[in-house]
C-alpha cells in the first residue's frame, strides 16, 4: 500500500502542468497585488497619524507635486493619490494608467515642521530622540532637504511608477520557478531518475529547488540594482537642478545614516556603516545600491550638465 509521500508524488505527477501554472501565476499576482490595489493597503501602511487622526496632505505639498507632475510633463488623464507618510522618504505604488491608479506617499518632514520645532520628541528604532540632543541636532539638518531635493525625491517615485517597473519585478519569481521545474525536469529524465527510488528524486528535488532559489536571488537583485541606477540617471537628467537636488538628497541620507548610527549606539553600527551606507543584512545577496553609489552617479550628470564640453 501505498505511504502519504507516494501519493503525493503520483498527484503531483498527474497534475504538475497545471500546479506549475497555478504556482506561477500565484507569485504573479501575489507580487502584483500591492501595485494593483495600492489604495487604501499604501495609505494603511505608511499614513501620519499625528493625533491619532490622518494628517491630511498640506497645500504645500500637494503645490509640489503638482509641480513635479508639470515638471515631467506627466499627461492629465493619470491617476495620482497623495497622502502625507510618517516616513522619511516617499513611497509609492501602483500603476497611473490603470483604473485604479497609484499613490504617492509625501513625507511630513518635508514641511520641515516637524524637525523645526525643538520642543518636541520623535521615536527611531524604538528610541526616543529629542531634536536638540547633538544626535537630534544631525539629524534634523540632514531631514531638512531643499526645494529641488525634495522634488527629486518625488520625481524619482514618479518615474518609477510611470515606467511600470514593478511589474518588471515580478517576473523573476515565476520565471525561475518555471525554469527549474524545466529543467529539473529535463535532468530527471536525462538521468533516469524517474525509474529510480523515490527518495533519490526527493533529495534531486530539494537540490533543484536551492539552485531555482539561487537564480532567483541573483536575477531579482540585479534587476532591483539596474533599476535604482536607471532611475537615478532618469531623474537626474530632468535638468540641472533636479541633478543637483538629487546630488543633496543622497547626502543627506547618507548624513542621516551616520546620525542614526550615532544614535542608536551597537545597533545602529550594525545597521548602517561608518560611510552612511545601509548594511546588506544577507551575506549572498545585495538588494540595494549603496547610497554613495548612488550620489557618485548623480554628481557625475550633474557636473556634466554644468560642464557639457567635458565630456568625453
Amino acid at each position: 500500500m501505498a505511504g502519504p509521500l507516494q501519493r503525493a508524488a503520483a498527484f503531483v505527477q498527474r497534475h504538475r502542468t497545471g500546479l506549475l501554472v497555478g504556482s506561477c501565476a500565484g507569485l504573479l499576482g501575489a507580487q502584483l497585488s500591492y501595485h494593483l490595489f495600492p489604495d487604501p493597503l499604501v495609505p494603511w501602511l505608511y499614513q501620519y497619524w499625528p493625533h491619532g487622526q490622518p494628517a491630511p496632505l498640506s497645500p504645500e505639498l500637494q503645490k509640489l507635486f503638482q509641480e513635479v507632475l508639470q515638471d515631467m510633463g506627466i499627461p492629465l488623464d493619470r491617476y495620482y493619490k497623495t497622502f502625507t507618510t510618517f516616513t522619511f522618504l516617499p513611497v509609492s505604488a501602483g500603476f497611473p494608467r490603470l483604473p485604479a491608479g497609484a499613490v504617492v506617499g509625501i513625507p511630513a518632514i518635508f514641511l520641515g515642521g516637524l524637525v523645526t520645532n525643538t520642543d518636541k520628541s520623535a521615536v527611531v528604532h524604538g528610541q526616543k530622540l529629542y531634536w536638540q540632543s547633538p544626535a537630534g541636532t544631525q539629524l534634523r539638518d540632514a531631514l531638512t532637504l531643499s526645494h529641488d531635493a525634495q522634488k527629486f525625491a518625488l520625481a524619482r517615485e514618479v518615474i518609477y511608477l510611470e515606467s511600470s517597473a514593478a511589474a518588471l519585478q515580478a517576473l523573476p519569481a515565476p520565471a525561475c520557478l518555471a525554469g527549474t521545474w524545466a529543467l529539473s525536469v529535463a535532468a530527471k529524465y536525462a538521468l533516469g531518475l524517474y525509474g529510480g527510488p523515490l527518495n533519490l528524486r526527493a533529495a534531486f528535488n530539494l537540490v533543484a529547488a536551492v539552485a531555482g532559489f539561487v537564480a532567483y536571488a541573483f536575477c531579482t537583485d540585479s534587476l532591483t540594482l539596474a533599476l535604482e541606477a536607471w532611475l537615478d540617471r532618469r531623474t537626474a537628467s530632468l535638468s540641472a537642478a533636479y541633478a543637483q537636488g538629487g546630488v543633496e538628497f543622497y547626502e543627506k541620507v547618507l548624513s542621516s545614516n551616520l546620525a542614526l548610527r550615532s544614535l542608536l549606539g551597537k545597533h545602529g553600527e550594525e545597521l548602517y556603516s561608518a560611510s552612511g551606507n545601509v548594511i546588506p543584512r544577507h551575506w549572498f545577496r545585495i538588494k540595494h545600491l549603496p547610497y554613495t553609489t548612488r550620489r557618485d552617479s548623480v554628481l557625475q550628470m550633474w557636473r556634466a550638465t554644468l560642464n557639457p564640453q567635458g565630456r568625453s
